[in-house]
């Protein structure tokens, strides 16, 4: 199961509010309990979960995390088709950096086409949690969705702060809200909303098609940010 599923963890973050702890760094590198670092937190929850593809896509002050990875992860066995590498922002496609989640996919679509699994698996790699993304996956095949969101249930108070995923009674996705004063609440929960956690699983076929189609029909700048 570990080889129909290639991970890319978005680990370029400012980490703004973070400051002065970012001064030289980008959030997911910066330390967490001694010798360990933010990104150490989703790296090992892919690890424990049998991802062995995984991809780390770095830009903003990446020296240290490129350090930590080259030094505390260099753990799988390439000649099994097993990795953790790092794709910086090289403007493969156009004069831009890294715009956000989805433009940093698209700029490294030649990835997807290299590694034909049958999903993808994309991350923050600044969140600190515990999770076993085979779960969500079984239940991504088991409901054959294009589209999997992980959520999480929290008070409607917090949504100014939150994504905000929208459903129906049957649990499936019919909008995205972000930071709304007036936000959709969870059917039969008035009271709840569900939160996006920067979690996604995507059909590797629909991943493709929809980037490439968003390409062909909107402005770079507005239209692949996530």
């Amino acid at each position: 199961m570990m080889k129909s599923v290639l991970t890319f963890i978005m680990a370029g973050g400012k980490g703004e509010r973070l400051y002065p702890l970012t001064r030289d760094r980008t959030k997911p590198a910066v330390p967490f309990g001694g010798i360990y670092r933010i990104i150490d937190f989703t790296l090992s929850n892919c690890i424990n979960s049998g991802l062995r593809k995984i991809y780390l896509l770095t830009q903003y002050k990446s020296a240290s995390l490129q350090r930590h990875i080259r030094l505390g992860w260099n753990i799988l066995p390439s000649e099994l088709g097993q990795f953790i590498e790092m794709l910086p922002a090289q403007q493969r496609i156009g004069d831009s950096w890294y715009l956000g989640t989805a433009d940093a996919i698209y700029q490294n679509l030649y990835t997807l086409e290299i590694d034909q699994t049958s999903e993808v698996l994309i991350l923050a790699g600044d969140h600190i949690y515990k999770m076993n993304y085979y779960t969500m996956i079984d239940l991504h095949r088991e409901k054959d969705a294009d589209l999997t969101v992980g959520v999480v249930a929290v008070d409607k108070a917090m949504a100014a702060h939150l994504g905000v995923v929208e459903v129906d009674s049957d649990e499936r996705v019919t909008g995205f809200q972000e930071k709304p004063a007036k936000p959709k609440t969870i059917p039969a929960h008035p009271d709840k909303i569900y939160a996006s956690m920067g979690i996604y699983v995507f059909k590797h076929a629909i991943l493709e098609e929809e980037l490439q189609e968003d390409a062909k029909t909107s402005s770079p700048r507005c239209s692949r940010r996530a």
